[in-house]
């Protein structure tokens, strides 16, 4: 919370030393990065937590950290030789000159990843704190910095990676198994792999549809309605968006752990769930639903009059982020109950549904009508894996 106290207090600086368009071009970039860091690990991450023991623990932290390797290498190398045409494709050009940041970004947001979820199977929970302040510490004043200096897009990039970068020197109490990973037996590690081949199988593939549908805005629309219009909806997403997925991570975290405990000591799970979903009604969404009305004042006075539009969208949000607070810190459900396949369909299915949300404001020619549909497609989908992952949970409880 005081991290993302810190990152989000300095917006209604940065709203004014930084464009609507500086900020469309990194929210595309951040997209791009964020759906290659899914490949570059391959969900093996979450392997981590739920290994039978420390050996298992080295082998797969040993074959993610290769895999992750050979996948920025793979992608700086790709970058050097075809990013003009690639960046042509997709329609972001805006992005190409920052290409190399790509690369360095993927392969240590993917090693936070690793070590973050190492650190939860060692429930040292102090270093996932401090690794996420410095975090975000770091990538605030590196953005404050820049601005002042008129580095504007490059220094929203260049602080974002170095933030990455960063974050992962408090995890260096995790060093052995680091280094007992990186002297490991690749055939050891083979082997691992194979045995929860259902992460990168089925995980890997729900994740990055769900990183995809989310970031779709991002990804399509700013090839058509310009990067000004992008940034509008990127301050609101942003707003509203990090900090709900980092305090949902951060509960994910904990309850995933507490979650495969559970179920190997043949305990229930929805007591603790429950008391955390009552907690949302009563003292979070009264907040969310004053937040709604305030809205349009709030954003003149704290960022500017230009960025008056970004509180309808902000409004458009409110919903669907308050369920994905209901829903995200359990996300783990179809992982302990191995239910990865029905997950992925699910996925793919809400993708469709997104596109089309999107198809509608594109033929509309109306950014704000996409946007509205798109929100409303994300509370409705939403909500649907609520209600599958509580069944799941109690059919589990029934059988105790």
């Amino acid at each position: 919370m005081l991290g993302q106290f810190i990152a989000l207090a300095a917006y209604p600086i940065l709203t004014r030393i930084y464009s609507n368009a500086d900020f469309g071009v990194f929210a595309a970039f951040m997209s791009v990065c964020s759906l290659l860091t899914t490949l570059g690990t391959g969900r093996y991450e979450e392997s981590l937590v739920v290994a039978k023991d420390r050996k298992e623990i080295v082998d797969l932290l040993g074959f993610s950290l290769k895999l992750l390797a050979f996948f920025s290498f793979i992608l700086l190398v790709g970058l050097a030789l075809v990013r003009k045409p690639v960046f042509s494709f997709f329609k972001m050009e805006s992005i190409e000159p920052f290409w190399i940041f790509i690369p360095v970004t993927v392969f240590f947001t993917g090693l936070s990843f690793l070590l973050n979820n190492l650190a939860t199977r060692e429930k040292q929970f102090k270093r996932i704190t401090v690794a996420g302040l410095t975090q975000n510490i770091v990538n605030t004043a590196g953005k404050l910095i820049a601005g002042f200096s008129e580095l504007t897009r490059t220094g929203l990039i260049f602080s974002n990676a170095l933030s990455v970068f960063a974050g992962n020197f408090p995890y260096l109490s995790l060093k052995k198994f680091l280094t007992d990973a990186l002297k490991n037996n690749g055939s050891d590690e083979r082997k691992a792999a194979l045995r929860y081949i259902d992460f990168p199988g089925f995980n890997l593939g729900r994740t990055f549809l769900s990183g995809f549908s989310i970031n779709l805005p991002f990804l399509i629309l700013i090839g058509i309605f310009g990067e000004a219009s992008l940034g509008l909806y990127s301050l609101a997403f942003t707003l509203l968006y990090r900090p709900v997925n980092l305090f949902g991570n951060s509960l994910y975290t904990t309850f995933f752990e507490n979650a495969a405990s559970a179920m190997r000591a043949q305990k229930p799970l929805l007591p603790s769930l429950k008391k955390y979903w009552q907690y949302l009604c009563f003292f979070i969404l009264p907040c969310f639903v004053f937040a709604f009305f305030i809205a349009k004042p709030v954003f003149v006075i704290l960022f500017g009059a230009r960025w008056e539009e970004s509180a309808l969208y902000f409004q458009y949000l409110l919903p669907w982020m308050f369920m994905m607070l209901l829903v995200s810190p359990v996300y783990f459900v179809p992982i302990i109950f191995k239910k990865q396949k029905t997950a992925l369909i699910l996925e793919i299915i809400f993708l469709l549904l997104r596109w089309g949300a999107l198809g509608v404001g594109i033929y509309l020619m109306n950014f704000q009508a996409g946007i509205l549909f798109f929100s409303l497609a994300g509370l409705l989908f939403t909500s649907l894996n609520f209600a599958w992952f509580y069944s799941l949970i109690s059919k589990y409880e029934q059988k105790l």
